[in-house]
């Protein structure tokens, strides 16, 4: 939990502190430094970059650790693009502590998910191989190159038994590796002997002593020559018309194949690289291109108009405000529309869990969201469970009272009917009980249980309510009933209660929606000759003047008037008296 003490809009920078009166479980660890981090332990972080060297992963505001391209996917990945496409920066993840070097401040982490147990951030549908096949290719393909640098020798069929014979085949693998030295310090650079006068020197002087140089090589290979010709020994018969010759030239072309083809893969690689390589100006271009793709990037972020479009998106706005129930039902609603009803559940539950005790109508529309998907995907079973510990956990009257109207809106009127019995029984000393009820059968057309669920309630509730509840059901009679009835209860609670100034409005403002000119006028005229309090008659006589000059004619506003100013008069007098 952490509270946003500065924001600065040019830079896209937050600077958080600590809530340490916050006591709400958090699912991610603290870490404050690297002795909180533990081999095999499970961690959540940002990606902060992805480098030649691996993927560095932010595990707190001064704490990061790296992930090598083996432990990133058990895919071989050659293109480093893709790295950066399926790991942009922000990105959250879960890693697995593969080892931690305190001394070097070093974290080396995994993202492979027999380690994590989360899916491969690389998809399988790219088609990659995985790295022991690629392993095999790599030991194969060395293997085919052995056996091509081997030289192509023909076995003798029968048996030698002379010892003069092997001291000659020794003798002339000798010599071909004496060849083959003499070819390799050919092509190696030669060094030459630096010397004071060397800065003197001409290029005449430097002609000749390459020219003793080379002197000198044909003067030793002329003495590896006489070397050979005296210890040569009569060649040996082969059946099959095995030659000497054949045989050294064949211990020879391997090495020089070998060397034309690294000669031509080097120039046909020369080509490549050059095009590679970039000009400063263009690295420059490239590079502004780059911070421009991120500050669009972190622009659209930062709008608060954008709509979030994945889990990572969700992931993000429930962090920055966690107490927000409006947040979590649209990131329920965004798994729903994806018909992903168990991500759904985990969103809520998630929700239940993350909300501030304190945030108590927050957390009912989470348990109402969780009712309603229960509803509409779940079985009564689940639903009954949920209903259950949403009773537990918040008011149970509200937590009845949104149940009712989700069976009522999903035409589940017999469940409703049922569930509105165990509330009159539960807690009928709560008027909107018995309102709510009311409501509900009115729009059923059960007029007639309507009357005798009044009757039931002036029974139940305090004498104090009973004036009020008469002419809310009167109300409710008027919108979803009969409205001659309404008239009587209104009429009945009038004759009783004849001072009451607020059902009278109430009478009146329904009576202008619903009734007609002749019967509004019969209301007024009997308000304005009751004996009440000048102020209220003020108000009353205020109003038939405004009906009258909205509704009615030049004549019957100044009817009004003289009876406003008859009223006046009148007590006037008394009070003289």
């Amino acid at each position: 939990r952490m509270w946003i003490i500065q924001m600065s809009a040019l830079t896209s920078n937050l600077s958080l502190r600590l809530n340490p009166k916050s006591k709400s479980e958090v699912e991610d660890v603290e870490i404050t430094c690297i002795k909180d981090v533990k081999k095999g332990q499970l961690l959540r972080g940002y990606v902060k970059s992805v480098t030649p060297s691996g993927v560095f992963l932010g595990l707190s505001s001064s704490l990061q650790g790296r992930i090598l391209f083996q432990n990133v996917s058990p895919y071989f990945v050659q293109k480093h693009s893709l790295y950066e496409k399926y790991l942009p920066e922000g990105k959250l993840l879960t890693v697995k502590v593969l080892g931690v070097n305190r001394e070097e401040k070093h974290i080396e982490l995994s993202l492979l998910p027999e380690d994590t147990g989360m899916p491969s951030v690389i998809p399988e549908s790219l088609g990659l191989p995985r790295y022991s096949a690629e392993e095999e290719k790599r030991d194969a393909g060395d293997s085919e190159k052995r056996e091509k640098l081997k030289p192509k020798t023909k076995r003798r069929r029968g048996n030698s038994e002379s010892e003069q014979g092997k001291k000659k085949i020794k003798l002339h693998w000798r010599l071909v590796k004496i060849r083959n030295s003499s070819h390799l310090e050919e092509l190696r650079p030669k060094k030459r002997k630096t010397c004071p006068a060397d800065e003197y020197d001409s290029g005449i002087e430097v002609y000749y002593r390459e020219k003793d140089d080379d002197d000198q090589e044909e003067e030793a290979a002329k003495k590896i020559a006489k070397i050979k010709k005296p210890e040569e020994a009569p060649r040996l018969q082969v059946s099959v018309g095995f030659t000497w010759d054949e045989d050294t030239n064949a211990m020879d072309t391997p090495v020089l194949n070998q060397k034309e083809e690294s000669s031509e893969s080097e120039e046909e690689e020369d080509p490549h690289s050059k095009v590679k390589k970039q000009t400063k100006k263009e690295k420059e271009l490239e590079k502004q291109k780059k911070e421009k793709e991120l500050c669009k990037l972190e622009a659209a972020l930062m709008d608060p108009s954008r709509q979030p479009q994945s889990a990572d998106d969700f992931d993000r706005l429930v962090l920055s405000s966690p107490n927000s129930s409006i947040l979590w039902l649209q990131y329920m609603a965004f798994h729903l529309q994806a018909t992903e009803i168990e991500k759904a559940r985990a969103v809520a539950e998630r929700a239940l869990k993350t909300i501030c005790f304190r945030e108590e109508q927050e957390k009912l529309n989470v348990w109402v969201a969780l009712l309603n998907l229960e509803n509409m995907y779940g079985t009564e079973e689940t639903l009954m469970k949920v209903f259950e510990r949403a009773v537990q956990y918040n008011e149970p009257l509200k937590v009845f009272q949104h149940l009712c109207d989700i069976y009522a809106n999903s035409e589940k009127y017999k469940q409703a009917e049922e569930l509105y019995q165990t509330m009159l029984k539960r807690f009928r000393q709560e008027k909107s009980v018995w309102l709510k009820y009311a409501s509900f059968l009115l729009k059923q057309g059960q007029a007639e249980a309507t009357h005798r669920l009044l009757e039931r309630a002036l029974r139940a509730l305090p004498t104090k309510e009973h004036v009020d509840v008469i002419s809310r059901f009167a109300q409710l009679e008027f919108r979803f009933g009969d409205p001659e009835h309404a008239k009587a209860l209104f009429e009945s609670t009038l004759s009783s209660y004849p001072k009451r100034t607020d059902i009278w409005s109430i009478y009146m403002d329904i009576m202008i929606k619903h009734g007609s000119q002749k019967e509004v006028r019969d209301i007024f005229e009997r308000v304005i000759h009751l004996s009440l309090a000048p102020k209220k008659m003020k108000f009353f006589f205020k109003r038939y003047l405004d009906y009258e000059k909205k509704f009615g004619t030049a004549e019957s506003v100044l009817a009004v008037k003289r009876a406003a100013l008859e009223y006046v008069e009148t007590k006037s007098s008394l009070a003289d008296i």
